[in-house]
This record gives structure tokens, C-alpha cells and sequence, in this order.
């Protein structure tokens, strides 16, 4: 069962160059700086988790 199915994973979730971030909507902003150093350390499936995740977090900005 993929509990995952309903959202969109970011495509660049094995490449995310962080520093790149985008200033709104990107998920990227909220991983936390210790994660993104180590990024290459988690699984796959870790990646996954944090980067929906965070991507839930990006969708509920708000910008006038």
C-alpha cells in the first residue's frame, strides 16, 4: 500500500540543490538545514516522506 499516492512527489527529490530554492511555494524551504546536509544519507523512501511533507507545508503559503 502506498500511503503517498495522493500527493505529488518533486521531481528533483534525488537532486534538490537546496540553495536553488525558489522563494515561494518551494518545498525545499522547509527541510531543515541539518537535513539538507545529510540529504544524501536518507533512503529513498525518507526522502519521499520529508519532501511531501514539506511540500504540504509549501502549498498552505500565502502571498499578498
Amino acid at each position: 500500500m502506498d500511503l503517498f499516492k495522493n500527493f505529488i512527489t518533486p521531481e528533483c527529490i534525488n537532486e534538490p540543490h537546496f540553495e536553488n530554492a525558489g522563494k515561494v511555494h518551494d518545498w525545499r524551504n522547509y527541510v531543515p538545514c541539518e537535513w539538507q546536509k545529510r540529504w544524501d544519507d536518507f533512503t529513498e523512501r525518507e526522502r519521499i516522506i520529508i519532501s511531501v511533507m514539506a511540500e504540504i507545508q509549501a502549498d498552505k503559503e500565502e502571498w499578498d
